[in-house]
């Protein structure tokens, strides 16, 4: 089955030849260029398989950027603690609840996209039982 858009050119070909403004040869040169051009739509399709890598690389990605707001929060409170030495726990502690939930977020997003994906579903119900257990310990 041929594109539309070669149909009507194909069809002014014909009677350029029929008219005798072109020559057979031309319009068979001319046919076979058309032939071979690449058609814009088969090129920005996606397979199924394009999909799911997409998805499991965001996945992966909304995974490593739950770690790292679970981690890093995690480093950087004892530290600021050792620092201040101990008098601004309070502050420090919502400094690092904030950059919690500041990376978590965006992780929850990522990983609504990419939910089909094990990681993506991970992500998601790791960041909803945290963002569960920090709604009851801070009310």
């Amino acid at each position: 089955m041929r594109d539309v858009s070669n149909i009507s050119s194909q069809e002014e070909l014909l009677e350029l030849r029929n008219d005798g403004k072109i020559s057979q040869a031309e319009y068979d040169d001319l046919l076979g260029a058309m032939e071979k051009l690449p058609r814009a739509g088969i090129q920005g399709r996606t397979s199924e398989g394009d999909i799911q890598d997409s998805r499991h690389r965001l996945g992966k990605i909304a995974f490593y950027l739950m770690l790292v707001g679970i981690v890093v929060p995690i480093l950087v409170f004892p530290v600021c603690f050792a620092i201040t030495g101990g008098g601004e726990g309070d502050v420090i502690f919502d400094v690092c609840l904030v950059l919690c939930v500041l990376v978590e977020i965006p992780a929850f997003v990522i990983g609504v996209i990419s939910w089909p994906d094990v990681l993506g579903k991970a992500t998601v119900a790791t960041i909803a039982i945290m963002a569960v257990i920090i709604l009851l310990f801070m009310s």
